[in-house]
């Protein structure tokens, strides 16, 4: 029965990375542009476009999967866990916030 849950989730994985790669190459064959457009976004952000890219970047789903993984494993020792991960980000804001 384990094996079979493997191959689902190897299976599963696999189609998700060939979908990610599909549309990466699509989308960056219509693309052209300079190594500034890449790097700066062209200097088209406005702030609250960037505060949004920073906070799905904070949100990702490896965040995500992380705490809830840690939670699967110690229980509430990974809750804790997963606040203090909240605080420290918090801190670190404010040390780097002009």
């Amino acid at each position: 029965m384990r094996g079979d849950h493997q191959t689902l989730a190897l299976l599963l994985f696999s189609a998700f990375i060939a979908v990610t790669l599909f549309i990466t190459t699509w989308v960056g064959r219509n693309r052209q542009g300079s190594a500034e457009e890449f790097y700066a976004g062209g200097r088209l952000f406005s702030p609250m476009e960037n505060g949004f890219a920073i906070a799905g970047d904070y949100m990702s789903a490896a965040s995500f999967l992380g705490i809830s993984g840690l939670i699967a494993l110690f229980g509430y020792d990974g809750m804790l866990y997963s606040v203090g991960f909240l605080v420290a980000w918090l801190v670190v804001l404010l040390l780097v916030a002009e």
